[in-house]
């Protein structure tokens, strides 16, 4: 059940300076209570840009620089390793293993990943990470939220759902 989430604008950017180039707090929102309860996993840099440990998940971060021990992280060489500590802890339920970045997680992620649920963030922004282009061949979208531009979000978006079309194709 390995599945990505991530919000990127409409040139695939998700990240400048290793930060993101928006602010958007429904967007966070719905990050939070999707990822909440579940394994998350990231790159060092994508954990290095969050105050702290995301709170009520277990974080596992593929570093082969960080130290082992930081505190309220599990710290693995490799995305494989991620994913097998992942497996171990929910232990064949349903509960999602997630992906949150950063790009070269992302990409290296993709070939696995059953689902996308991506933030759409409707502009063209600058910035030094992309995610990976959704195949279309590939990927079918199946569901989508959108939200406008209001007081408190700058920019509009739309959470989309996308699942891998077929499914028998996901490698083993």
């Amino acid at each position: 059940m390995l599945a990505m989430i991530v919000a990127c604008s409409e040139n695939n950017i998700i990240g400048m300076d290793g930060d993101l180039p928006w602010h958007l707090p429904d967007d966070l929102k719905h990050f939070m209570r999707s990822t909440r309860g579940c394994p998350v996993i990231m790159g060092r840099k994508t954990f290095e840009s969050l105050n702290a440990p995301l709170p009520n998940r277990t974080n596992i971060v593929v570093s082969r620089t960080m130290r082992p021990e930081t505190q309220g992280v599990v710290v693995v060489p490799s995305l494989q390793a991620a994913i097998d500590h992942a497996q171990e802890l929910v232990n064949g339920s349903s509960t999602p293993i997630w992906i949150a970045g950063g790009g070269a997680i992302y990409k290296a992620a993709m070939p696995f990943a059953y689902q996308i649920v991506r933030t759409l963030i409707h502009a063209q922004i600058e910035g030094d990470v992309q995610f990976p282009t959704i195949d279309p061949q590939h990927w079918g979208l199946v569901r989508s939220e959108h939200h406008p531009v209001d007081d408190r979000h700058e920019l509009g978006f739309t959470i989309q759902w996308f699942e891998r079309q077929p499914l028998e194709n996901l490698p083993v």
